[in-house]
C-alpha cells in the first residue's frame, strides 16, 4: 500500500517458508526476505502480495487454483480478457480474406504455365534473348540466395556457440543497462495448446521447462480443448506432478465459438486472454512485467531458454513492449526416427532456419516457438481466432496494431520440436507430406497483408511493402524459382549463349544453355551436401550433445548399425536424399496446398501432427519412484470426473 506496509495473506496448507534466492527462510527465524517493488510474491498456497522495497525475490512453486478443500476448480482459469481487433474493410474483412486465399493458386499456375509452356513454345521460337535474359535472372537470384543461406548458417552456428551456455546463473551474470528492470521482476506465461496429444510427450516438454534455471518464475497453462473428453483429467494430472516446480500451473479449456477455427491459434487465443487477466487483475502481477510465451506440446527448451528471453526483455528498454523474442527452432529432437527422405527434409529445415536467424540483412519471423509482451499482445486484441497459420499472423497481426513500431530479438538458442511420426515408415512419409502441407496455408497470410497494406495507413509504407514482399517471396516466389530452375535445362537447354571468356582466354566462345546450368547445378549441388553434412554433424553432435530429450547424436533404437558408421556413412546417404525431399515434401505439398486453398476459400480442418508417446533418451532423468497417475488410472477412478 502506499505507506509501504506489506499484506500478507494467511499461509494455507503447502508450507509455510519464502523461498528467495535459492535461500528457504523460516517465519520462525523472525527474518524477512528481501522483495522487489516490480516483484509479486508467489508463497507456496497461492498467496500474493504487493510489495514497495528494492530488492528481488524468486518465486515459490504454486499451483494457480483455489485450495481443493474450499471447493475450488483445479487450476483452471476461464475469465478472459474480451478486447477485439479493429475491423477492416467496412467489416468485410473476412470476405475479402477468403477472396484473396485463392491468390497463391492463381499465382503458382499462371506462372508456371508461363515458363514451361508459353515461354517453351513462344520465346523460344520469336525471342530468345528474352528467354535467357529471364533465366539468367532466375540463375542468379537462386545463386544469391544459396550463398546468402549457407554463408549465415555458418555466422549462425557461431553465435549457437556463442550463447550456448548451460551455466543456470550465466545470463544473470550479464550486464544490463543502467536502471533496467530487476531480473527477478520477470514473470513468463507459457501456454502449451494440446488437442488429445500423448501425455508421455507432455510430460516431455514440461521437464524441460521446469529444467529451466528461472522455472520458480514461469507460469505454466496448460491450453486443453474442451471438446477433449480426458482435457480436465490430463490437466490434473499434469499439475499434481509439475505445480511444485514451476512458479505457476493452471489450464484452460476452450469452447468453440462461433466463427472461430478449431485449432492453436484459437486456443492459446482463449488461453493467453484467461492466464493473463488472472495473473494481472487477480493476482496483481503487473502487465508490464508478464511475456506470454507460445510453444507446441513436443517442444524441448534449452536450460537458459527463459533467463535469455528474461536478460532481452530487460536490456530492450522500452522497446521490449514492441519485440517478438524468438529462438532457433530446431527439429532434431528424434532425428533419426523417421524415414531417411523425412529426416534429410527436416535437417534442412533446421539449418534454414538457423541461416535465416544468422542472417545479418533479413528479418525473421517466428516459427512456431516464440515470446511476446503481454502489453504488446493486449494491444493487438491476443491471437486471431479464424485462422489456423498463427505464428506469421500473430507477427503480422501486431505489426499493423503497433503501428509499424514491430521488431525481432533473435535469440540463438536452439529450441526443439520433433519430426512428424507416425505408426510405420509409409505412415511417417505421409504423416510429413501433411504437415508440409499445413505449413504451405500460411499463404492466407498474403491476402491478409494486402488488406490490412490497404487499410492501415498509420503503419510506413516502406513497412507494409517490405513485410508484403518477404511474404510473397517466401509462400509464392519460392516454389515457382524451383520448379522454373530444375525444368530451365530440359525446356530452355538448346539456347545458345555467347560467353565472353576475355578475362581468362582472351576468346569468345559459343555453347548451350544446358552445358552451363548443368555445370552450375553439380557444384552448387556438392557444395551443398557438403555444407549440409557438416553442420548436422557440428548441431547434432556439439550443440545438441545431452541435451534433455533430444536423441539427436544418437542412431536410432530399431537400427541395426551403431558407431562412426551410423553417423558418418549412413547418415551422409540419408542427407544425399534431400533432391527427393524437396520435390515431394516441399515443391508437391506447397501446389498441392495452393491448389485446396483455391476451392476453399482459405477455410480448413485442423488437424494435429502425429507424434509418438514418451521416450527415456540419453539425459533424462530417470523416472521418480511415485510417478503422478496416469490419466487413463485417474478416469477408471472416477468417472464422474
Amino acid at each position: 500500500d502506499k505507506g509501504g506496509k506489506v499484506g500478507v495473506e494467511k499461509e494455507r496448507a503447502h508450507g509455510s517458508g519464502w523461498q528467495t534466492s535459492g535461500t528457504m527462510l523460516s517465519h520462525a527465524e523472525g527474518k524477512q526476505p528481501p522483495v522487489s517493488e516490480r516483484t509479486p510474491l508467489i508463497m507456496t498456497g497461492a498467496s500474493f502480495v504487493e510489495t514497495m522495497a528494492k530488492p528481488a525475490v524468486a518465486a515459490g512453486g504454486t499451483t494457480l487454483r483455489e485450495a481443493v478443500d474450499k471447493g475450488g476448480q483445479h487450476g483452471l482459469v476461464s475469465d478472459g480478457y474480451t478486447d477485439e481487433a479493429e475491423a477492416v474493410c467496412f467489416g468485410y474483412e473476412q470476405e475479402a480474406y477468403a477472396a484473396l486465399a485463392r491468390l497463391p493458386a492463381i499465382h503458382t499456375y499462371t506462372m508456371i504455365a508461363f515458363f514451361c509452356y508459353f515461354g517453351h513454345v513462344w520465346l523460344m521460337m520469336q525471342r530468345p534473348d528474352i528467354a535467357v535474359t529471364i533465366i539468367t535472372a532466375m540463375m542468379s537470384y537462386g545463386l544469391v540466395r544459396f550463398w546468402i543461406i549457407w554463408a549465415s548458417a555458418i555466422h549462425g552456428m557461431y553465435l549457437l556457440y556463442k550463447c550456448d551456455s548451460r551455466d543456470p546463473m550465466y545470463w544473470q551474470r550479464q550486464t544490463r543497462p543502467l536502471g533496467a528492470p530487476d531480473f527477478n521482476s520477470v514473470w513468463h506465461a507459457v501456454m502449451i495448446p494440446n488437442y488429445k496429444e500423448p501425455v508421455g510427450k507432455l510430460r516431455q516438454t514440461l521437464d524441460t521447462i521446469a529444467a529451466n534455471s528461472i522455472a520458480k518464475q514461469i507460469v505454466v497453462c496448460m491450453a486443453m480443448e474442451a471438446r477433449d473428453p480426458n482435457a480436465v483429467i490430463v490437466a490434473d494430472a499434469l499439475q499434481a506432478e509439475y505445480a511444485g516446480r514451476l512458479g505457476g500451473f493452471c489450464y484452460s479449456l476452450h469452447p468453440i465459438i462461433d466463427g472461430e477455427v478449431a485449432g492453436k491459434s484459437s486456443n492459446e487465443n482463449w488461453a493467453a486472454r484467461c492466464v493473463s487477466k488472472y495473473l494481472v487483475d487477480t493476482l496483481r502481477v503487473p502487465e508490464t512485467s508478464v511475456v506470454l510465451t507460445t510453444c507446441d506440446a513436443d517442444t524441448f527448451f534449452h536450460n537458459n531458454h527463459f533467463a535469455f528471453i528474461t536478460h532481452s526483455f530487460i536490456c530492450d528498454g522500452e522497446d521490449r513492449f514492441h519485440k517478438f523474442y524468438f529462438p532457433v527452432t530446431n527439429f532434431m529432437p528424434n532425428i533419426h526416427e523417421v524415414p531417411g527422405v523425412c529426416s534429410s527434409r527436416y535437417t534442412f529445415l533446421s539449418l534454414a532456419r538457423l541461416a535465416e536467424m544468422g542472417c545479418p540483412v533479413s528479418t525473421p519471423f517466428p516459427l512456431a516457438i516464440y515470446s511476446l509482451s503481454l502489453v504488446l499482445a493486449k494491444k493487438a486484441a491476443f491471437w486471431d481466432p479464424t485462422v489456423i497459420p498463427e505464428d506469421w499472423h500473430m507477427y503480422f497481426r501486431c505489426q499493423f496494431a503497433d503501428q509499424g513500431q514491430v521488431t525481432a530479438t533473435r535469440l540463438m538458442m536452439l529450441v526443439g520440436t520433433e519430426c512428424v511420426e507416425g505408426k510405420d515408415y509409409v505412415d511417417s512419409v505421409k504423416e510429413c507430406y501433411d504437415q508440409s502441407v499445413r505449413w504451405q496455408w500460411g499463404a492466407v497470410d498474403v491476402g491478409y497483408l494486402m488488406v490490412q497494406a490497404c487499410n492501415r495507413w498509420d503503419v510506413p509504407i516502406m513497412t507494409r511493402l517490405s513485410t508484403l514482399t518477404f511474404a510473397y517471396d517466401h509462400h509464392l516466389f519460392t516454389v515457382f524459382s524451383m520448379v522454373a530452375l530444375m525444368s530451365a535445362p530440359f525446356l530452355y537447354g538448346q539456347l545458345p549463349v555467347l560467353l565472353d571468356m576475355n578475362l581468362w582466354t582472351g576468346a569468345v566462345t559459343v555453347t548451350l544453355l544446358w552445358v552451363i546450368m548443368f555445370w552450375l547445378w553439380i557444384v552448387h549441388i556438392n557444395i551443398h551436401f557438403f555444407c549440409m553434412c557438416l553442420l548436422d554433424h557440428k548441431i547434432r553432435n556439439d550443440i545438441l550433445k545431452d541435451r534433455l530429450h533430444f536423441d539427436a547424436a544418437v542412431v536410432s533404437a530399431s537400427s541395426k548399425v551403431s558407431g562412426w558408421w551410423a553417423n558418418g556413412p549412413l547418415r551422409w546417404l540419408t542427407l544425399l536424399t534431400f533432391p527427393l525431399a524437396d520435390i515431394f515434401l516441399f515443391i508437391i505439398p506447397t501446389i498441392h496446398a495452393h491448389t485446396k486453398m483455391f476451392f476453399t476459400g482459405g477455410s480448413f480442418n485442423y488437424i494435429p501432427s502425429a507424434k509418438q508417446g514418451e521416450r527415456r533418451p540419453t539425459g533424462a532423468p530417470p523416472a521418480t519412484a511415485e510417478p503422478a497417475p496416469e490419466p487413463e488410472a485417474i478416469y477408471a477412478k472416477d468417472q464422474n470426473v
